[in-house]
């Protein structure tokens, strides 16, 4: 009988690690990157004039995105929900790090930059380089970005381009991509179990 007992309580130990271990599994619904790479070298200048790596901000989840301020949608509605996304990770939020790099540095110099980060956070990030350097970087994450003239329009051009972005976790690699639109709640929960 005694025995039994034992069995019993071993087997409803085991159970409740079980549960345990089941409470703790955590599904990212962000699109998942596989196999996992660190994430290509970003060296370019933001919107102080200062240097930007992206080696330095080791230690931070990163949300990465390729916009341009000119951008007439996609770009200011990613911002506005990154502003989102950092209010729900509350006391977390520092540990992360929003960035833009701009796929249009005919126009954004930094001072543009400046401006328009300042217009959602300033503490945002916003780069900016010369075009050999920003093309490459394109490259590097597969990004799209084409030049499209429209001659008679106040901005002369737009720039079509991918407006997915990319979260890059504490040690440097790329982890989730999540659609524009996506809902600030999501991406928040996702980071936040990265952090």
């Amino acid at each position: 009988m005694a025995r039994l007992v034992r069995v019993g309580a071993v087997l409803m130990l085991l159970a409740m690690v079980v549960a345990g271990c089941s409470e703790d599994a955590y599904t990212f619904k962000g699109g998942e990157l596989k196999p996992l790479a660190a994430a290509p070298a970003i060296e370019l200048t933001d919107q102080y004039g200062e240097p930007f790596s992206l080696t330095a901000h080791d230690g931070k989840a990163v949300l990465l995105y390729f916009g341009y301020t000119t951008c007439p949608d996609a770009c200011p509605t990613t911002l506005s929900d990154w502003i989102e996304v950092k209010r729900l990770l509350g006391d977390k939020a520092d540990q992360v790090e929003f960035v833009m790099v701009t796929v249009d540095p005919e126009r954004d110099t930094v001072e543009k930059l400046n401006e328009y980060m300042g217009f959602f956070d300033p503490a945002f990030y916003g780069l900016t380089g010369d075009q050999e350097t920003i093309t490459a970087i394109e490259q590097n994450y597969g990004i799209l970005a084409v030049r499209e003239e429209y001659p008679d329009s106040a901005t002369k051009y737009l720039m079509n381009h991918t407006t997915s972005f990319w979260v890059i976790d504490t040690t440097g690699q790329l982890r989730l991509t999540f659609a524009h639109g996506t809902d600030p709640a999501i991406v928040a929960d996702d980071v936040k179990h990265l952090l």
